[in-house]
């Protein structure tokens, strides 16, 4: 678990969003999401890879309850435009972060990332947003979030 976190406050502090439409493995910083957002990392050979698509189509289907998660959405791909959000992921920085969460090409992965910055899941299989949205909601910090937007 140690050796998960370090991984992860690594990425943490080499990754950087910025405003900027490319993202190159320079400027990525995921330190700007620590205890803001959490993280759902997709990987994929391509954008037509039938549990990528899949969950692509829940993620637009579902676009509120994403938000109301505050999840960012990363698609890392091996063929095609890597992207977070609107900026696209240069294939230097989707391939770094493929050898950092060790996800073999080819594969298809889905990475949960909390809001503190530790793995929550990380399947090789087709996964349900629904399942990814309980294991949210299951979360201490999620269920405090919920009370407190009900009040």
């Amino acid at each position: 678990m140690t050796k998960i976190l370090i991984m992860v406050m690594v990425i943490f502090v080499t990754l950087s969003m910025g405003g900027r439409r490319n993202v190159v493995a320079q400027e990525l910083d995921f330190s700007k999401y620590l205890w803001k957002n959490r993280l759902l990392l997709l990987f994929a050979p391509h954008r037509s890879h039938p549990m990528f698509d899949a969950l692509q189509q829940s993620l637009a289907a579902l676009e509120a309850e994403v938000s109301d998660r505050d999840l960012v959405v990363f698609e890392i791909l091996e063929n095609g435009s890597s992207r977070v959000n609107t900026a696209t992921i240069d294939s230097e920085t989707a391939n770094e972060l493929r050898e950092r969460f060790n996800v073999n090409r080819g594969e298809f992965n889905v990475i949960l990332i909390g809001k503190d910055g530790g793995v929550k899941l990380k399947r090789e299989e087709s996964t349900k947003l629904e399942d990814i949205f309980s294991l949210i909601d299951s979360m201490p910090m999620r269920r405090e979030e919920m009370r407190q937007k009900s009040n």
